[in-house]
């Protein structure tokens, strides 16, 4: 449970964020990438925008997903340091960009927008650790399994008892969040719809069973 009532922050940095002109990109372009000079950060209006690496062989791995309401590259900024990420839109996305010292000056004299970045901040630190762990440890079923378990729980609809993740993910597109091979993705995404944990249609995978997922994945909360 949060410390902090986040109504408040979020309604301002939403409102302060469209006082901005919004741009529109379509699905497959890059917003951002690597050595790009950093003057603005990011909030996505609509849609779902990745941020990932590009290995020497030329293989993706996607590190994080954003989604409506999101922010970057926040961690980026805050740091100081280059980028090192592509930002690529995986879906028709809207994005208002406003320049990094008119954010910070906003949130100087906004302290509940600030403490709302901290909270998205910390959450996403929180569930990063509990993914790399998975991604580390865990055998090809268990990385796919915990994928699908944390983006579930951050993007899926609940609908008829099922969880429905509310964007394309294909067997592709699993494999680079999760290091492994298309091919290897395939086959445990098969095992996994046998055991009537999930299914899929296209791009689209519905999760029949959380609690089965998540003892596949062995996750923590």
């Amino acid at each position: 449970m949060s410390l902090f009532s986040r109504a408040p922050g979020e309604n301002l940095l939403k409102k302060f964020f469209h006082n901005y002109k919004p741009t529109t990109y379509k699905t497959g372009e890059i917003i951002l990438q690597p050595n790009d000079d950093l003057r603005f950060i990011h909030f996505v209006d609509s849609g779902y925008v990745s941020q990932q690496l590009v290995s020497e062989n030329g293989e993706d791995f996607i590190v994080n997903i954003y989604r409506t309401g999101s922010y970057f590259p926040i961690a980026v900024i805050l740091h100081g340091t280059k980028n090192d990420y592509f930002y690529e839109s995986l879906t028709k996305v809207i994005i208002y960009r406003v320049p990094i010292k008119d954010v910070l000056d906003f949130l100087k004299t906004n302290p509940a927008a600030m403490e709302e970045l901290l909270i998205r901040l910390s959450s996403g630190l929180n569930t990063l650790a509990n993914k790399t762990e998975a991604l580390v440890f865990g055998n090809a079923k268990r990385k796919v399994a915990a994928t699908l378990y944390f983006t579930a729980q951050r993007f899926g609809k609940n609908e008829n008892n099922k969880i429905i993740i509310d964007f394309p993910l294909t067997h592709k597109r699993i494999a680079a969040m999760t290091g492994i091979t298309r091919e290897t993705a395939s086959i445990e995404m098969m095992k996994l719809k046998k055991e009537n944990i999930i299914s899929y249609k296209g791009k689209q995978v519905t999760i029949l069973s959380l609690d089965k997922l998540h003892h596949s994945c062995l996750c923590n909360e």
